[in-house]
């Protein structure tokens, strides 16, 4: 009987109404460009890394010839870009949703439509 009143009297005395002030989220626009080009590059940055790596350990593992290395970088290289760009757009668009008081949306493919807002 006497935790059923001590739980009774818990939630009497929570606070249930909403805050008056709007949420503040993120930060200045240095902020927010510093954050996602090192999102970008830990990302794009170790992703390439690996890659590299399966490259030169498949060349030298099969006796492959040095055109499979170039033709692997230069794949490895594109893909890589590809994702530093894709990430640094979409971590920029999920910060400027966050500071609008927004919600985190679904990702999308395109470079253009994270860094357009769409």
């Amino acid at each position: 009987m006497r935790v059923a009143g001590l739980a009774f009297s818990l939630v009497s005395s929570m606070d249930t109404e909403t805050p008056k002030e709007p949420p503040r989220h993120g930060a200045s626009m240095l902020s927010v460009f510093i954050t996602s080009l090192s999102a970008a590059i830990v990302v794009a940055g170790g992703f390439g890394i690996v890659v590299e790596a399966f490259v030169f350990a498949a060349a030298n593992y099969f006796g492959l010839s040095h055109i499979f290395v170039y033709a692997g970088s230069a794949a490895n290289a594109a893909a890589t870009a590809w994702l530093a760009a894709w990430t640094f757009a979409r971590s920029w668009h999920v910060e400027r949703r966050l500071r609008a008081g927004l919600e985190v949306d679904e990702p999308k493919v395109s470079i253009l439509a994270n860094l357009r807002g769409s």
